[in-house]
């Protein structure tokens, strides 16, 4: 069945949020607010806090609240010459692009200043992830510096095209550099992709500039926002429509694509409608099912998730669904309907690292191995990395899946006060930007009206100050009154919304 794709975009001075729906149906979320940025990709000039001689790792501060971990080896570095995140496919090269092992890094000590990249964003407790290995990705290649390799995209099977894309590459790369083709590289022109490898050698030189002047530590260079990513890394053929509500968002997403794809400028379009751009579309519902462990599917049965730290449990129940034929039956028809719920339900929480699926128990041989093609299948679609094993006998299967940040539930809530972490409550900038767009939605009826925001003493203590700033100035556009006001009895983690329009009466949220 063909796949229609749309992307959704929700921006404000405050968070930018992107959807990606398949069929009309939200099957990943992305999150970028700007007082919590994601670190991936950016460079630093760190300071080695603590080498780890039995762990052959060290902590690197980079001036955040917590030191960045790096493995002195860097197992994934050198098995493959560069964090391959970066390619919107998240997949490995073939075997025979693989890269030789890169040459050593000298060994650190502690005191001493490095160039770092972050490869995976803090999580918990845990600092940031780094590597020494640096990476760069362009429209349509991978810049690895230090590495004499050119490897190709395994999505790319034409071998005559493979070899093209080799050739052109390796004829305009100098000693030292390395590149991964990317999958868009397919059928674009040798001026376009040589000018990719320009672009990048320029930018890497730019940074070791920098690098000289930079203090320890310090940011060196800032990949991209978040609208650039996407714009660069899944606006592809396949991407049918490309809806965003803010006029200057929107803007510079035409911009971008009657620059690269004059041809593609009238999938782009500007939502105008004064209805939340998030709740024409269903997507904010989504976003507030997908905070809850279980899922319904379509005839009764249902799954549910639970992350924890060590990994993510998936179990599949019959629930409602009593078949038609006889329990073996229904059990292989339940199982077989949820999988593509658990798949879509793990790139939209954004879950990785192991994951563990208990489906109901099968006798059939055979319809356990059509559950298990079909988990296969399905997992092709999902642009990051996932590996399923077989099943167990205890209908337990296991895969992995790269992680690529945070997820969902982590992005949005924190560990609860009151439990002592036991559980999850939504996050003091979630419960403030929910107000935020309360306040978007009634518009122009905010002009000369009261608004009170309530709020417990520890959440207003726990907001950023921009987070403040940028309520306050979207009040003043819309010519309201904001009053803040801190009481014990609110309840810790909800901001109150209270609003007097003027000559009526009030309306709280």
């Amino acid at each position: 069945m063909e796949v229609r794709k749309s992307l959704v975009v929700n921006s404000t001075p405050l968070e930018t949020r992107i959807a990606l729906l398949e069929n009309g149906q939200l099957c990943e979320l992305f999150l970028e607010r700007t007082m919590n940025k994601s670190q991936v990709g950016d460079v630093y000039k760190g300071r080695v806090a603590k080498l780890l001689p039995g762990m052959q790792s060290a902590f690197v501060g980079i001036g955040g609240a917590k030191d960045g971990f790096l493995y002195l080896d860097d197992p994934v570095a050198q098995r493959l010459g560069a964090d391959l995140s970066a390619d919107e496919e998240g997949e490995e090269p073939v075997a025979d692009d693989l890269p030789p092992p890169p040459p050593p890094l000298p060994p650190l000590k502690e005191g001493e200043e490095t160039l770092v990249q972050v490869v995976k964003d803090p999580i918990g407790s845990k600092g940031p992830r780094l590597s020494r290995h640096l990476s760069f990705p362009g429209r349509f290649l991978v810049f690895m510096p230090g590495i004499d390799h050119i490897g190709i995209s395994r999505k790319i099977t034409d071998p005559v095209e493979r070899e093209r894309l080799r050739d052109l590459i390796r004829s305009h790369a100098q000693p030292g550099e390395g590149f991964i083709v990317r999958t868009a590289a397919i059928g674009e022109k040798d001026e376009d992709l040589v000018g990719d490898v320009a672009f990048l050698r320029q930018a890497w030189q730019e940074i070791q500039a920098k690098a000289e002047t930079v203090p320890a530590p310090g940011l060196v260079w800032h990949d991209l926002h978040l609208l650039q990513k996407v714009l660069r890394d899944i606006f592809r053929e396949e991407v049918s429509s490309f809806w965003v509500d803010d006029p200057e968002a929107y803007r510079e997403v035409l911009s971008f694509v009657e620059k690269l794809h004059p041809d593609w400028a009238n999938r782009v379009k500007h939502f105008t409608s004064d209805l939340p751009i998030f709740e024409a579309f269903g997507i904010e519902g989504e976003i507030e099912s997908a905070r809850q462990p279980k899922v319904f599917l379509k005839h009764g049965g249902s799954i549910v998730l639970n992350q924890t730290e060590a990994l993510v449990s998936v179990d599949v129940n019959t629930g409602k669904f009593v078949g038609k034929k006889d329990l073996e039956e229904t059990v292989y028809l339940t199982n077989l309907e949820a999988i593509p719920e658990i798949v879509r339900q793990l790139r939209l929480r954004n879950l990785g690292g192991i994951v563990v699926i208990d489906f109901i128990d099968m006798v059939d041989a055979a319809h356990r191995d059509e559950v298990l093609a079909k988990l296969q299948e399905e997992l092709k679609r999902d642009r990051n990395h996932a590996r399923a094993g077989g099943i167990s006998e205890f209908g337990l299967v296991e895969l992995t899946r790269k992680r690529t940040g945070p997820s969902l539930e982590r992005q949005l809530t924190q560990p609860c006060p009151v439990c002592n972490g036991a559980g999850r409550t939504q996050s003091p900038e979630t419960s403030l930007l929910k107000a935020y767009r309360e306040l978007v939605r009634m518009g122009e009826r905010l002009r000369g009206a009261d608004v009170r925001l309530t709020l417990h003493p520890e959440l207003a203590g726990a907001l950023h100050q921009e987070a403040r700033e940028g309520l306050m100035q979207l009040a003043r556009l819309l010519g309201a009154r904001v009053q803040w006001i801190e009481r014990q009895d609110t309840p810790r983690q909800t901001v109150v919304l209270d609003v007097q329009l003027s000559g009526q009466n009030s309306a709280t949220a």
